[in-house]
């Protein structure tokens, strides 16, 4: 059986304690002491947002809301940092804040998506739009340049973009993330017959055959591939997507999972191990709705198998094997679902019929079958 095995990194081949240690070390960086319930991130995962570069605005945005609408203050700064002093000094919130209920946008960002939506009107314009658009922007976006300096750590983030660091900080990726794989799991995924790619939306370095300048692209997928020794596997993160993006014209926010394209490239990345190759085919079907020449290179009947702990990723891997089937391949897709002992992402599974299951030593004996 040939067979293609698409994994998330977080959640999947990582416990993500590092992302959420930077989270949590973000907020409170710009709101102060408050206690962020693990209840409240796995809502946000059930809801489909999974990027912290979303939770983070969304969770200060809420909790500005929650002193702003019964306590106005005049005058706050448009800029975001400036705003968090104000308002940390004079307020503070008791208990839990209430993140509202939004449509997710296909093609736009979840915080965007918010903002668009007239959310958190009692945060004064254009301070809102400064917290809730451009998330992906470590030049515009505070609370995403102050993220990616708990990850990265203060020195790996001036060498990554170029910037002088803010305030100092180790990496919490290094510093907190584990695997979730041991050799016996590894062996499993590598056999002869299986076609294994990393899709996330993690950041990550540019198409790695490419001579091109890393500026701006954080390493943070590639660590994860060598924290559980599987990085001889195709990656098709974040970082990549951008780079196709910032090559055709396009939003690379309209590229990553759920969008099909990200599966579809790295299926064409597990057979051909090529990361580009995988890109620039599955931008041509964005772009044209036709499936290039490299295509008709891959095996015309395959096991399309993915692993997630979100529906995100899953809905991605649909959609590509709905989109292959109709240029007469011939497709099984199996998708499983990784909780990690997560309630909230074991209901999100069951709520859509999704099987799954708490680790990998209880999923392993199905994907073989």
């Amino acid at each position: 059986m040939t067979r293609v095995i698409l994994l998330d990194i977080d959640g999947v081949l990582v416990q993500p304690g590092g992302y959420r240690a930077a989270l949590r070390a973000t907020v409170q960086h710009f709101i102060g002491d408050f206690n962020i319930q693990e209840e409240l991130l796995t809502g946000f995962e059930k809801r489909g947002i999974s990027s912290e570069w979303d939770m983070v605005p969304l969770i200060i945005a809420s909790y500005w809301t929650s002193i702003l609408i019964q306590q106005p203050l005049q005058n706050l700064p448009d800029d975001v940092s400036s705003a968090a002093r104000e308002i940390q000094r004079q307020r503070k919130v008791d208990g839990s804040i209430d993140v509202p209920v939004f449509d997710n946008v296909n093609g736009k960002y979840p915080a965007q998506s918010a903002y668009d939506a007239g959310l958190f009107s009692s945060i004064p314009e254009p301070l809102r739009r400064n917290l809730l658009t451009e998330t992906r922007d470590v030049h515009k976006s505070h609370s995403m340049r102050t993220f990616q300096h708990f990850t990265l750590g203060s020195r790996h983030f001036a060498e990554t973009y170029n910037l002088q660091a803010e305030f100092e900080s180790d990496s919490l990726l290094l510093k907190h993330d584990s695997s979730n794989l041991d050799e016996k799991i590894r062996a499993e995924l590598l056999q002869k017959g299986n076609y294994p790619a990393a899709f996330t939306a993690r950041p990550s370095s540019p198409p790695h055959v490419l001579d091109v300048s890393h500026f701006g692209y954080a390493p943070e997928a590639e660590l994860a591939l060598e924290l559980v020794g599987l990085t001889d596997i195709p990656l098709i993160a974040f970082g990549k997507l951008e780079y196709l993006a910032s090559q055709r014209g396009l939003d690379a926010g309209a590229l990553v999972k759920p969008s099909p394209v990200h599966a579809l490239a790295a299926i064409v990345a597990a057979f051909t191990r090529d990361e580009w190759a995988g890109l620039q085919s599955a931008g041509v079907w964005f772009q044209t709705g036709g499936l290039n020449g490299v295509f008709a290179d891959l095996p015309r009947s395959f096991e399309l198998v993915v692993v997630e702990d979100t529906l995100g990723g899953i809905r991605s891997a649909q959609a590509a094997g709905e989109i292959l089937r109709g240029a007469g391949f011939d497709v099984n897709v199996r998708v499983f679902g990784l909780t990690s002992g997560s309630i909230a992402k074991a209901e999100a599974f069951e709520q859509v019929g999704i099987i799954h299951y708490e680790n990998w030593d209880e999923l392993i004996p199905f994907l073989k079958m």
